[in-house]
């Protein structure tokens, strides 16, 4: 079975395209739009990998990243981050993978597979 990916993203056609992307390639997805919808779904249930966009209304993605990495329960969950403004090192963000908007459908199903 593949993995439990958990996307927060706030733009509604973004969100739904990658989730029907990670669908199609089998996963199962979790989605939300917020930083409180991520804390509300970390706290039902952990996920495989966590795809996380920058921009949230109500929180910083890479503020964010660097909570579940900080969080001896979270740390070993490996984050996506997507964002239209390129990073110079992924690792900035400390996230394991980065997805530069606009994306090709190869670009988030072969970052999911890296972190896998």
């Amino acid at each position: 079975m593949k993995k439990d990916v958990l996307i927060i993203e706030d733009d509604d056609d973004i969100r739904y395209l990658i989730e029907y992307i990670l669908k199609g390639a089998l996963y199962k997805v979790r989605t939300g739009t917020s930083a409180k919808d991520l804390n509300d779904a970390l706290a039902v249930k952990l996920p495989d990998i966590i795809i996380l966009d920058i921009m949230l209304p109500d929180g910083n993605g890479i503020d964010l990243c660097k909570k579940i990495k900080g969080n001896g329960l979270t740390n070993h969950i490996p984050v996506i981050i997507m964002s239209a403004y390129q990073f110079s090192n992924v690792e900035d963000a400390c996230a394991e993978a980065f997805i530069n908007k606009p994306f090709g459908i190869h670009e988030v199903i072969t970052a999911v597979e890296q972190v896998s």
